[in-house]
């Protein structure tokens, strides 16, 4: 078990099990060649922004939160933008219709980000809990700053290769079904 700091509660192995799981589930619909509909494409997003929701009720205050908060911004931001460069995008002759194809080289980014994300949880409760706490102590930085802005970071990513994609399919001219979004009558 790991040690509860006044500053950080411990992340739980559900945590980890329940972020590895969304994570492979969503990279597995992603990697190869696909045609997704407007549903696959932002299936992701819903989910990232469903456990935003859960963990973004109150976004912690102050100059150096603000500033940790800016940095998981900036780094989504990064990663986002490296997903897209790694993912290609096409138009099926046949059908107008999206493709996608994602390799190794977009799976290895997702996967380091989420070792990085992963890592920084386990280590602020393992490795370097005392010296996040000093530093948390020192600056004023809320407990919920770190999660704050990994989730921000996740949903930024998320958020810059789905419209990425979309704006490329366009470009290419390729057509994505947006029908199965429609409520029924």
């Amino acid at each position: 078990m790991a040690s509860q700091t006044p500053w950080r509660d411990p992340v739980h192995l559900s945590d980890y099990l329940l972020y590895t799981g969304l994570f492979a589930a969503i990279l597995a619909t992603q990697l190869g060649t696909r045609r997704p509909d407007a549903r696959r494409l932002l299936l992701p997003v819903g989910i990232v922004a469903g456990v935003g929701f859960k963990y973004l009720k109150e976004i912690p205050s102050g100059s150096m939160a603000h500033l940790i908060e800016a940095a998981g911004l900036a780094v989504g931001l990064l990663f986002g933008l490296a997903s897209l460069a790694l993912i290609q995008v096409r138009r099926d002759p046949a059908d107008s219709r999206l493709v996608t194809v994602a390799g190794w080289p977009y799976a290895a980014l997702w996967t380091a980000a989420m070792v990085l994300r992963l890592g920084f949880a386990y280590g602020s409760t393992h490795w370097f809990t005392h010296a996040l706490g000093t530093f948390s102590a020192q600056h004023q930085v809320p407990p919920a700053t770190y999660g704050t802005a990994f989730v921000l970071m996740v949903l930024v990513m998320i958020a810059v290769r789905t419209a990425g994609v979309l704006v490329r399919a366009r470009l290419v001219g390729a057509t994505v079904d947006f029908g199965a979004l429609r409520p029924a009558r």
